[in-house]
C-alpha cells in the first residue's frame, strides 16, 4: 500500500470516528433531556398535592394573619364549596305528635256503634291523626266482658274490644290506661284490658300487672329522637287501686316526690320527656292550685311537656318557663248526652324541633256519637274562649298557641 492510499484511509477513519462521537453525544443529550422531562412529569402530582395541603394551613392561621392574598382567599373559598364538611351540623327533625282526651265506647254509644260501626265516630279526624308521626289517646274505659264491679266506684265504664280496632284504624299508637275507671271491673277487668291492648299492638302507659309495670315509662324513637312517656293518676276511688309489688293497678300521682323520683330514675338520655296526668276537678275549666305546683316542680327536673285530662271539660294552655302545658283535653269520644263544655273537644298537635316545642289546637264538637269539625263561623269564638282560660298565650285563627 502506497503512502497516499494509506493517508486517505486514515482520514476516512478519522471522519467516521467523528461522526460516531457526534451521534453518540446527540443520543446522550436527548436521553438527558427526556430523563429531566420525565422527572418533572412525575413531580407534578406531588406539587399539586403540596399546593392543596397548604390551603388548610392557611385557613387555620386566618385568625393570626389578618391579611390573606386575594388569590389565596378565592382558592380557599373554592375548596370549601367543592364538598360539604363531614362535621357539618345536623338539622333537627320536625316531629308532630297528636294528643286526644277521654275516650270510651259504652253507655248510649253502644247502639250507635252497632248500627254505624266502630269507625263511625272518627270519620272526620282520621286523616289528621294518621298524618302525625305519633298519636296518643286516653282510654277512659276498660276492655272486658267481666260483670263484677268495684263497689267503691260511682260509675262504671267498659267497652267492646272492637273499640280498640277502631282506634288502631284511626291511627292512634299509644293508649293511656291510667285513670279513675281502670279498675271499674276489678283486677280481672284490668287484666283483660292489658291482654287486649297488647293483642292489638298498642304501646301503653298508666297500668300494669304489678308496680314495676304500672310505673314504667314507654320509650319511643321517632326520626332518631328518643321520647319518654310517663303516666300518673291523681284522682281514684280507692287507694287499693294503686299497684304494688304483688298486685296490678295504676301509678299514683298523689305523691309529688314519688312522681319526680320515678321520672328522674327513668328518663335517662331521652331527648323529650312527656308526662300525662289524670288530674283536676270535674266540670271546671281552670286547674286546681296543686296543679300549678306540679307544673313548677316538673319543669325544674327537665320535663318537656305535660298533658292532662279528667275534668271532662277543656282547660287552658300555658308555656311555663318554655315548657308547654295542656291542663285538660276534655272528652274526646263520649255518649251523645254531652253538651256545651262537655261536648267541646279537639286534637292537640305538638311539634318538636330541637329545643323548640310548640302547640296547636284543632277544635271539634261531639255530636250524636261523632267527633265533628267546628264550623268556620264558630272557630274564632272557640279560640277566644280557650285563650280566656289559658295563661299568657295567644291563640291564632289557625289554632297556633303562642306564648306572649
Amino acid at each position: 500500500m502506497d503512502r497516499k492510499t494509506k493517508f486517505r484511509r486514515m482520514r476516512r477513519q478519522k471522519r467516521n470516528n467523528q461522526i460516531f462521537i457526534g451521534l453518540l453525544t446527540l443520543l446522550v443529550f436527548c436521553f438527558v433531556i427526556l430523563l429531566v422531562q420525565w422527572n418533572d412529569y412525575q413531580a407534578l402530582p406531588l406539587k399539586d398535592n403540596i399546593k392543596k395541603q397548604s390551603l388548610p394551613t392557611l385557613a387555620e392561621n386566618t385568625k393570626k394573619n389578618t391579611h390573606i392574598p386575594k388569590k389565596a382567599k378565592e382558592q380557599e373559598v373554592e375548596n370549601k364549596n367543592s364538598a360539604p364538611k363531614p362535621e357539618a351540623r345536623k338539622i333537627d327533625p320536625e316531629i308532630k305528635i297528636v294528643f286526644a282526651g277521654d275516650t270510651m265506647f259504652d253507655w248510649d254509644l253502644r247502639p250507635i256503634l252497632e248500627v254505624n260501626g266502630y269507625d263511625y265516630p272518627f270519620v272526620y279526624i282520621k286523616d289528621k291523626v294518621q298524618k302525625a308521626d305519633y298519636a296518643f289517646v286516653n282510654a277512659e274505659t276498660v276492655f272486658t266482658n267481666k260483670t263484677d264491679k268495684d263497689p267503691s266506684q260511682l260509675f262504671w265504664i267498659k267497652s267492646d274490644p272492637r273499640g280498640l280496632q277502631a282506634l288502631k284504624n284511626t291511627g292512634f299508637d299509644i293508649l293511656n290506661l291510667g285513670n279513675n275507671h281502670t279498675l271499674d271491673y276489678l283486677r280481672p277487668g284490668l287484666n283483660d284490658t292489658l291482654q287486649f291492648v297488647e293483642q292489638f299492638g298498642f304501646d301503653y302507659i298508666g297500668a300494669g300487672r304489678n308496680e314495676e309495670e304500672a310505673y314504667a315509662s314507654k320509650e319511643i324513637v321517632i326520626k332518631g329522637k328518643k321520647f319518654r312517656f310517663f303516666s300518673f293518676v291523681r284522682f281514684l276511688p280507692d287507694v287499693n287501686w294503686i299497684a304494688n309489688k304483688d298486685r296490678s293497678g295504676i301509678p299514683t300521682g298523689y305523691d309529688l316526690e314519688l312522681v319526680k323520683k320515678t321520672i328522674l330514675e327513668q328518663k335517662g338520655d331521652a331527648d323529650y320527656t312527656v308526662v300525662y296526668f289524670h288530674w283536676g276537678k270535674e266540670k271546671h275549666n281552670i286547674p286546681d292550685d296543686y296543679q300549678y305546683e306540679y307544673v313548677k316542680e316538673l319543669q325544674k327536673i327537665g320535663v318537656d311537656l305535660i298533658v292532662g285530662s279528667h275534668p271532662h271539660w277543656l282547660q287552658g294552655f300555658q308555656y311555663y318557663n318554655g315548657m308547654p302545658v295542656a291542663y285538660s283535653l276534655g272528652n274526646f269520644l263520649f255518649p251523645p248526652y254531652v253538651k256545651n263544655e262537655s261536648a267541646q273537644t279537639g286534637l292537640l298537635n305538638v311539634t318538636f324541633k330541637g329545643d323548640q316545642i310548640s302547640m296547636n289546637f284543632d277544635p271539634y264538637i261531639l255530636s250524636k256519637g261523632q267527633i265533628i269539625p267546628v264550623e268556620d263561623a264558630h272557630r274564632d269564638q272557640f279560640f277566644r274562649y280557650l285563650q280566656s282560660i289559658s295563661f299568657d298565650v295567644e291563640i291564632t285563627s289557625t289554632g297556633d298557641i303562642i306564648s306572649k
